[in-house]
């Protein structure tokens, strides 16, 4: 009869584990086509006949509301998921649901119920025998520190989960690179550049036994360890891989989001401003897509150094608030509490796995006793070091809350100082060049009026007078808007100044149409090469004087400019074919102006001239 009993229970038990797979296999087809997703559940609930295959309906229930983005009934479904799975028959959806519930709360900024959800995966783990998925809830306990900010203890839990990998035959691949990466990004944020880049390589070592869509987190965090190191070409060739794969990949928000964020940061920092601000735009787009709190903070922090870099301080202080205000939120005391208190349950449940292997060893009475009070004076020093460490968690917070304030009042009072000084020395340069051209040539102009009065002239003549006092007002006040564009701009490029020189040389033509004039601009000269304003004006007037005297004076049949790459700098030549200058006057015809605008920017002149045999101008 026994023996019947036990052909009986077998035969049930294989029947339960085919059906279970059947139902696996029929309820997985959601993940290549979600749109069919309740048809799919609705046909596979009406074969259910056990309390296990509930556990399974309910497990994909609970997938198909995460890959829709419905967090909460996910959590719900997953939870429910757990109740009814039978843990001999599918002991890997269990794994997989507190996995999952984990993510789902660390990405909603809910760290202490994360914490919750990867224990209780590793208990199970621990009871399953399963090596492979005791070392991924380990690796997410990392990576929930480093959003913690708790970088040594991301680091610390990582290494266990690489240590248990490297001691397990079979070993998942994937989840190594993923233990790998929570060990690097903990370095990452901890200032540890060479150690995170390390631990980023040991994966891209391995890339021909991983699939590079499932590892794309790693080449954008190369990137963003490159970044801190200020390395931008290079981080943003990493970036741009990880973006491609990305999109390649279904467009997943997370990882969007991430990549924005960084290509954004590259461009402020570059100061490729409007290209920042784009990027920036769509990384705003993503992160709300994401509905990740860790992402919204990242995002946050980049817009506050954003505005930050092209001195908006009002909006750089608006989200700087902001994110303060989201850190807040993520490290309140009762949370950093519930973790110490997370971190007490797994090293007690440790040491009583420990103990409990070791008594069976040992003298079942007196040791029994002995070891319950060893057990209950542990518990002791595990809740005085739990608030021991709470208090000092929150005491360090608050207290780099309060420097972060202080270094934000800082700089802002110190950006502002900046502003003004840059404000002072631009007015400063704006009157100097006001007082040394135009203020001469309006009063050139008002004396030449005055004489007027007092000259009797025939009417073609005064009608002469006027007109060249007309075109000698025209050029003062074309040389009034020079001087305004150039100190309106903080800096200008090359190509600005190119297009400023060839409307110069325009002009130039109209009145010496038997002059040959020619611009010049080294290869090796970036067009987007910037000049500071004062840099820009002051070549613009050099170019400007040095074409007049070469016009007006050495009666030139060519005249040459040209813009040359040096060392370390760019530089200006301006030479013609005129009578040169005379030994007699070496100063004249502007060159002291010049000498003075070269000197105002640093730079020196050099002038080679010989009678006849033209001059050559030279900026170094």
């Amino acid at each position: 009869m026994r023996i019947i009993f036990l052909f009986l229970l077998s035969f049930i038990s294989i029947d339960s584990f085919s059906q279970n797979k059947e139902l696996k296999k029929e309820l997985g087809r959601i993940y290549s086509n979600l749109d069919s997703a309740d048809n799919y559940l609705k046909e596979a609930q009406r074969k259910l006949k056990s309390k296990a295959d509930s556990g399974i309906y309910f497990y994909f229930v609970a997938e198909k509301f995460n890959l829709q983005g419905k967090n909460m009934e996910a959590k719900r479904a997953f939870s429910k998921s757990i109740e009814f799975i039978d843990p001999s028959l599918n002991p890997e959806l269990i794994s997989l649901a507190y996995i999952r519930l984990t993510r789902i709360d660390q990405a909603a900024g809910q760290f202490d119920l994360a914490l919750n959800h990867a224990q209780d995966g590793i208990d199970f783990s621990l009871v399953s025998a399963d090596s492979n998925n005791l070392a991924y809830h380990l690796l997410d306990i990392a990576v929930i520190h480093h959003d913690m900010e708790d970088y040594s203890k991301g680091v610390e839990y990582g290494k266990r989960a690489i240590e248990i990998l490297d001691q397990y035959s079979k070993a998942n691949p994937i989840y190594r690179a993923f233990a790998l990466n929570s060990i690097a990004i903990n370095f990452d944020d901890w200032s540890k550049p060479d150690s995170a880049l390390f631990y980023h390589f040991k994966i891209i070592e391995d890339m021909e036994n991983l699939d590079s869509m499932r590892v794309i987190f790693t080449f954008n965090n190369i990137g963003n360890t490159l970044i801190k190191q200020e390395r931008y070409d290079e981080a943003k060739k990493w970036i741009e891989i990880a973006l491609k794969l990305n999109q390649k990949d279904g467009y997943p928000a997370y990882g969007l989001a991430t990549n924005y964020t960084n290509l954004a940061n590259i461009a402020y920092n570059l100061r490729d401003y409007s290209g920042a601000r784009s990027l920036m735009d769509s990384a705003a787009y993503y992160v709300a897509l994401s509905g990740s709190t860790e992402k919204k903070r990242d995002y946050l922090f980049e817009e506050y150094r954003f505005h930050k870099a092209k001195g908006d301080l009002p909006k750089a202080m608006g989200f700087l608030e902001q994110y303060s205000a989201l850190k807040d939120t993520i490290f309140q005391e009762e949370r950093l509490m519930a973790m110490s208190e997370m971190e007490a349950r797994y090293e007690v449940e440790q040491k009583e796995r420990a103990l409990a292997e070791s008594r069976a060893a040992l003298a079942e009475n007196e040791l029994l006793v002995e070891n319950r009070n060893n057990q209950l004076l542990m518990l002791l020093v595990f809740l005085l070091l739990s608030l021991g460490i709470g208090f000092f968690i929150y005491y360090r917070q608050k207290t780099k809350n309060r420097h972060l304030r202080q270094e934000a009042k800082l700089q802002a009072i110190y950006a502002e100082q900046e502003t003004q000084k840059r404000l002072k020395t631009q007015r400063d340069e704006i009157a100097l060049d006001l007082h040394d051209n135009i203020g001469s040539q309006l009063t050139f102009i008002v004396s030449s009026l005055n004489n007027l009065k007092f000259v009797e002239l025939s009417k073609e003549k005064m009608a002469q007078k006027i007109d060249q006092i007309s075109g000698f007002t025209v050029e003062t006040v074309n040389e009034l808007r020079d001087t305004i564009w150039a100190m309106n701009k903080d800096s200008m490029t090359i190509e600005d100044l190119r297009g400023r020189v060839s409307n110069l040389i325009a002009k130039a033509k109209e009145s010496c149409p038997d002059t040959d004039f020619e611009l010049i601009i080294d290869e090796n000269v970036d067009a987007g090469h910037r000049l500071n304003s004062l840099e820009g004006v002051n070549f613009y007037r050099i170019i400007q004087e040095a074409l007049n005297n070469s016009i007006k004076y050495a009666q030139a049949s060519k005249v040459q400019i040209q813009i040359i790459q040096g060392m370390d700098k760019v530089r200006l030549v301006v030479k013609d074919n005129g009578s040169g200058i005379s030994e007699t006057n070496p100063f004249g015809n502007g060159l002291g102006t010049m000498k003075t605008r070269a000197s105002r920017i640093g730079r020196s002149m050099k002038v080679n001239t010989a009678p006849d045999k033209g001059t050559e101008i030279m900026i170094d």
